[in-house]
This record gives C-alpha cells, structure tokens and sequence, in this order.
C-alpha cells in the first residue's frame, strides 16, 4: 500500500513538474529557416496567381484584338500624314519630262515609283530614299524582296536596284520582253531576235553570268513570261508552241543550283496534257519552295520542296471569266465574273499551295487589285476597297485627290494612299 502511494505522489509530481516547466523551445536557427520557407511559399503562391491573372488578361485582350481585326469595319479615315510629290521644277501639276505615265509597284517597306524618265525609292513613312534617272520608252518592274529589276520593254536598258539604290545598270544585247530578279539582286531579261529567244543573267552590279537559256521558235516554242525563285537558283517559264497546226503551252523548271552538267539544267516540264489544255501568260515563284501559273482558265500549283522534281500540288479551273490576277509571298489571288447572285464580280485567294482562303462576291468597280501582307486592295481613281484574308471588308471610302494604288501601311488599321502628285497615310476609323 506504502508503494502504491509512492507511485501516485511521484505521477502527480511529474503531471504538475510538466505543468509548471514548458518544453524546450526550438533552436532559433531552426524556427528562422522555417520562417524563410513559409515567406517563400507565400511569394510563390503570390507570384503564381499574378502570372495567372495576367495569362488570363492578356488571353482575353488577344482574342478579343482577334476579333476585333478579323471581323471589325472601318467607316472613315483621318489622314496622319502626307507628303508631296510635285518638284519646284512641275508645271500645272505635271512634272516636266514625265507625262502622264506614273505607277507604283510595293517594293521592300515601301514603295517604287517609276515614270519613262526615272524611278524612286519612297519607304514607309513617305521620304524618298533614293532616285535614280534613266531614259525608257516603256519601263517594266519586277520586285522580289529588297530588289527591283527596271528593264526597257522592247529595248535594251537594265537597272538593278536595291533599298540602298541602284547597284548596277547595263545594256542587253537584243530587245527585253520581261525580266525579272531574286531577292539576292541576281537579274533575269528574256531578250529574242528573229529565229531565237534567250534568257540571260546578271549579278547585282550589272555584270553577266556565264549562263543563258535558249530557245529555237521552231522548236522549243515562244517564252511568254519567266520567274526567279527568292534564291536566285530556281527559273520557271511558259513557253507556247505550235503542234500541228494547234497552240499549246509547257510549263518548264530549270535549276542552276544542283550542279547538273545539261547546260540547260532542265529538271521538271509539264506538258499540255498535264495543265488540262491551259495557257499560262503569268508564272511566278511565291517563295523558294512553292510557284504559281495563272492560266487562261485558272491556277495551277507547283511545290519545288524536291529540286530535282518539281510538282503539280493544285490545280483550279473556272466556269467564270476571269478579269484579274494578284499574288504575293503567301497568296495568289483571281477576280472572276460572279456567276450567281447580284454582285457582278468574285474574290478568290489562296495559299502557296492552293488551299483556298477567301471566297467573296463584291461589286467594287476597281481598276487595281494587289495583295499586300493579309491585306487585299481594290481600287480605282478615287477610291478603295479592302479586305483581309477572313473575307471581311475592312474599308470602302473615297478620296479627294487622284489614286493610283493603295498599300498596307507601316501599323494595322492604317493604309498609304499614293497618286500621281502626293502620298498619304491615312488611319481607319
């Protein structure tokens, strides 16, 4: 019993020994740790719902500019800023020389205008970069990139011509029909005389290359229209031809940059039987991989993915008469008559590779039509249509001085105006 007692008053003295002395506190450096982990979880946590917060804002800010530039329309416009193009040397709004003869064409972040006595650099924000003088009777332009080719029509003058102005002329030695030049300055003229055509090329500085292209009009037919790829390596032509007694066209690839021994360096022809009977008057390489001929009844689609084996990735035909044609680096584009419904005319473009993009029936009476980034332009003396590539007219206005072509602008929402005396860019509203 004794020790029973004993027991319980030592229980009870260790219950009221706990009571009365605490437990050991935990070391300071271990209750500091702590306290920097929990202050770190917090910052994350904190850190996190901020990222999420501004995803989600900037989520919704996207998709609602979206929607905002693919479906939203502009009614009017305020001009940001114009710059005239009337030397002190004009007289009555004509410059002295020129005539009446003025066009643009969009080349590099701008545009390259050129008359029968000269052409200019204009970029973006309406300042002449460069101008360069020649005398031609009817200039011809072909733009790729940062380069431009002026070629006399039926006469023998050549000016290469990049952003920083013109980097080589020369003299050909037969008539010019078409040139063209890569985004590298490399320079093609088709050029013929009376049993022959050829195809000649220049570097940047005008000097010739040791090659050429030729063809005997008896045999190889007519060329109508030639293309360089971006690379400088790659040419497709269009050449008509007579069998027995019937016209007909080919489609020819050539490649200069395989190391072929053909002087020729032919690697891909497409005959009539493969272009469904059509005649192509237009070729052109939409970038280094994919090119496009536009037909008297369509658009046919090539893929140079393969150098050594071009091929046919699309063809489109039409039952409607088709009026105009317009391409770009992306896009390649036709107006044709509207068969059904009020609208006299139908918008149609489509990708590198045929797939179709936009399919629209307008009834803008246009003069011009281009295709410029994700832009479509309809327009004539003194007003413009335009679209982008969801089918969505962006803009249809009028203007109150003289148009010869309009241009996406330098921002989206804006557009430059250029005529024959100023160039404006003008803000949609």
């Amino acid at each position: 019993m004794d020790s029973v007692s004993s027991m319980s008053r030592e229980n009870k003295k260790r219950q009221l020994k706990r009571q009365i002395v605490p437990p050991r506190p935990p070391k300071p450096e271990e209750d500091g740790q702590e306290a920097v982990r929990r202050a770190h979880r917090r910052t994350v946590r904190k850190r996190l719902l901020i990222f999420l917060v501004l995803a989600i804002l900037a989520g919704a800010a996207g998709v609602i500019f979206w929607q905002y530039d693919r479906y939203h329309s502009f009614s009017s416009y305020q001009v940001s800023w114009e710059q005239s193009l009337v030397n002190e040397s004009q007289e009555g709004g004509i410059a002295t020389g020129e005539g009446s003869f003025c066009r643009y064409v969009d080349f590099a972040e701008g545009v390259l205008k050129y008359t029968n006595d000269g052409a200019s650099y204009i970029d973006s924000r309406g300042k002449t970069v460069w101008v360069q003088s020649y005398e031609m009777n009817a200039p011809i332009v072909c733009v790729n990139g940062e380069y431009a080719v002026i070629g006399d029509r039926q006469g023998t003058g050549i000016y290469i011509c990049s952003t920083d102005g013109c980097q080589g002329q020369t003299e050909s030695l037969l008539p010019i029909l078409q040139v063209s030049v890569s985004a590298h300055g490399v320079a093609a003229a088709l050029q013929e005389d009376a049993n022959a055509s050829y195809i000649y090329f220049y570097k940047k500085d005008g000097s010739s290359l040791d090659l050429y292209i030729k063809s005997v009009l008896s045999g190889d037919g007519y060329p109508v229209d030639l293309s360089l790829s971006p690379g400088g390596t790659q040419v497709i032509t269009s050449y008509m031809y007579l069998d027995q007694g019937i016209l007909q066209n080919r489609i020819v690839f050539y490649n200069f940059g395989l190391g072929k021994d053909d002087a020729r360096r032919v690697v891909g022809g497409f005959q009539p039987q493969d272009l469904g009977g059509a005649m192509a008057g237009r070729v052109r390489f939409l970038d280094d991989s994919h090119a496009v001929i536009f037909t008297d009844r369509g658009l046919q689609f090539f893929s140079t993915r393969v150098e050594t084996s071009p091929e046919s990735v699309s063809q489109i035909f039409f039952e409607e008469n088709m009026r105009s044609i317009a391409w770009s680096g992306e896009y390649a584009g036709v107006i044709t008559d509207n068969a059904q419904g009020e609208a006299p005319y139908r918008l149609r473009i489509y990708t590198s590779d045929g797939t179709p993009v936009v399919d629209e029936a307008f009834q803008f009476q246009y003069t011009g039509f281009d295709i410029d980034g994700d832009l479509i332009l309809l327009y004539n003396e003194d007003s413009c249509c335009v679209y982008n590539m969801a089918g969505t007219e962006k803009f249809n206005g009028t203007f109150d001085f003289p148009v010869s072509k309009v241009s996406a602008g330098r921002f989206p929402g804006t557009l430059l105006v250029m005529g024959p005396q100023v160039i404006k860019e003008i803000k949609l509203q």
